[in-house]
């Protein structure tokens, strides 16, 4: 297994592995965000973009000057472009116009396989999200970790050792199924983030610390794939690199819903 190679970090010294300590740096919220605006759709079974909301870490601008929370980057377009491609490249049954925001201790969230979640470092989870978590995970449902970079890993760190003890962060090998469940992508490490800098690394965490089982959580280090679809009709980045971010999007899912 490779190195982490991780830019101004020391997660570890040799072994692609972070050890899952239950460091926490903050508390949870008193209260959580208001939701933003979502479709009226009753589930009905058929796929749903479900990310999750959280408290903490303050607001940022969007790119067009819209105050909104760390959770909410890229959101709503990101999720229904996401969708919408979904449902025209694969067999999945898609309800693009139903996006849904969920806290994770919401009891609606076990209605959807795959859960999408971003900015991890201001993620305050509380205990009943922390157990939701690891309730979700071990039941076979799916997380996508997207758009968090340097030190916020240590806060995703914390909240995964206390959902899942003993588990541990590992590097995602090139070679593995998910990146080969629907389209081949040859070389994961290609496709830059969209504000440049850092080599993107792919973390998981596989049951029973094991390369060869199920991995239940993709982890997008030093990557914001989501910012590629958000834009992906906008003509901010080049076509090329929307089109290779859609491919990990749906390899993630269609790994998620064979697994």
């Amino acid at each position: 297994m490779k190195p982490l190679g991780i830019l101004g970090l020391a997660l570890v010294a040799t072994a692609a592995t972070v050890t899952l300590d239950a460091r926490r740096t903050v508390e949870a919220p008193a209260s959580a965000p208001a939701s933003a605006p979502q479709s009226d759709n009753p589930y009905d079974g058929r796929y749903t973009f479900a990310r999750i909301q959280f408290g903490g870490g303050g607001g940022g601008f969007g790119r067009f000057g819209r105050r909104e929370p760390p959770w909410a980057h890229d959101h709503p377009r990101a999720d229904r472009n996401f969708s919408s491609i979904l449902g025209e490249l694969t067999f999945v049954d898609t309800d693009a116009d139903n996006i849904r925001t969920l806290r994770m201790d919401d009891p609606e969230v076990f209605k959807y396989p795959v859960i999408y979640v971003v900015e991890v470092g201001s993620w305050n989870a509380s205990q009943e999200e922390i157990d939701a978590l690891g309730e979700f995970l071990g039941k076979g449902g799916f997380m996508i970790v997207d758009d968090f970079r340097d030190r916020q890993i240590y806060q995703l760190q914390g909240i995964l050792a206390e959902a899942l003890p003993g588990m541990e962060i590992l590097e995602v090998p090139d070679d593995h199924e998910i990146f080969d469940s629907f389209y081949f992508i040859e070389d994961p490490h290609s496709l830059i983030p969209p504000y440049g800098g850092n080599r993107p690394i792919y973390f998981g965490v596989f049951e029973d610390n094991d390369i060869s089982k199920r991995l239940m959580a993709i982890l997008n280090y030093n990557n914001d794939i989501a910012e590629y679809w958000e834009f992906s009709d906008q003509g901010f980045y080049p076509i090329d690199l929307a089109n290779e971010a859609y491919q990990f999007g749906v390899n993630y899912v269609m790994y998620a819903l064979t697994h």
